[in-house]
Order: C-alpha cells, then sequence, then structure tokens
C-alpha cells in the first residue's frame, strides 16, 4: 500500500481537531445525496434483475432446443448416411441388372454412381453394339463366301516342279491302294 490510501483511512476514522466540523458535513452531505441515490437506483436495479433473469430463463430455454435439435440433427444426418449407403447399393444392383439382361453389352462399359449415370452408359453401350453391329454387316456383304463345301479338286500342279509332280502322284496312287 503506498502512503496516500493509509492516511486516507486514517483521516476517515479519526478526523485532526480543526477538519472534523468541515469533514462531517462533507461526509453527511455525501451520505445523504447517495441515500437520495439508492431510493431512486432501487427500483430500477430491481427492474432490471428482473429483466436479467427473464432473459437467462429465455436462454435456458433456447439452449434446451438447441440441444434438441443437435440430437434430432445428429438422428437425420445417421439416417441420411443410410440412405445414400441403400441408394449406392440400389444402383450397383441396377448396374448389374442391366448388364445381364443385355448380353450384346460389355459388362465394363456399363458405369455410374447413380441411376441416370448407368442409363446414359448403357445407351451409349447399346450405340456402340449397333455401330459394331453395323460395321460387321458391312464386311459381311463385302465379302462373298459361297455356301455349301468347296468343290474337290485336287492340287494344282501347275506350279509345281516335275520331281515335286512325280512324288505327288506316286502319293496319290499309294492312298488309293490303302
Amino acid at each position: 500500500m503506498n502512503g496516500e490510501s493509509t492516511e486516507i483511512k486514517d483521516r476517515s476514522q479519526a478526523p485532526a481537531a480543526g477538519e472534523s466540523e468541515g469533514a462531517k458535513t462533507k461526509a453527511e452531505k455525501s451520505e445523504e445525496s447517495l441515500g437520495d441515490n439508492r431510493e431512486l437506483v432501487q427500483p430500477a436495479g430491481k427492474e432490471l434483475q428482473e429483466k436479467v433473469a427473464a432473459l437467462e430463463s429465455q436462454v435456458e430455454a433456447k439452449a434446451s432446443v438447441i440441444t434438441g435439435l443437435e440430437g434430432q440433427l445428429a438422428r437425420l444426418s445417421h439416417d441420411f448416411e443410410g440412405a445414400k449407403a441403400a441408394y449406392a447399393y440400389a444402383v450397383e444392383d441396377y448396374r448389374m441388372l442391366a448388364a445381364s439382361s443385355n448380353p450384346l453389352v460389355p459388362a465394363e462399359a456399363i458405369s455410374g454412381a447413380t441411376i441416370d449415370e448407368v442409363k446414359d452408359s448403357l445407351n451409349r453401350a447399346f450405340k456402340l453394339v449397333a455401330s459394331v453391329q453395323e460395321s460387321l454387316a458391312k464386311q459381311a456383304q463385302a465379302t462373298s463366301v459361297p455356301a455349301g463345301a468347296p468343290a474337290r479338286a485336287g492340287l494344282d500342279t501347275s506350279a509345281m516342279s516335275t520331281k515335286e509332280k512325280i512324288n505327288y502322284g506316286l502319293e496319290q496312287a499309294r492312298k488309293k491302294k490303302d
């Protein structure tokens, strides 16, 4: 403590001989003015305390509502995650069903994370299969293969040497004997 504060305490406890009358009047005046102010302040203070109490009760009510909403949000989030997983399984099942019901379409060509994406990829795969079928049909028309077995003809000997022709003839004769 510093020297001034102890000096003030000493003065308030025991006023000096010459100052006692002047100090009492000042102190009494300040206490009287405080008393008047207290009478004015007390009703205003009670009113503010009542407002504070009402606000505190509203805060508690809002806190309980918030707690309830947080619990509801947690439940809904859990339900949403479950629904997302179920949807993912449904999309996968749809993709597998689409692949198995369309044997011309390779299963690798069907993909997607949603049903619409699977439908789109299936449509693209159908277009690809159709274009491949069309291409094969054009190739088949371009090259004609005669129906039935080819005519039995011997080996073309025109490109053989004389020795090869003789060996071929001898071989044919042995086959006929057997």
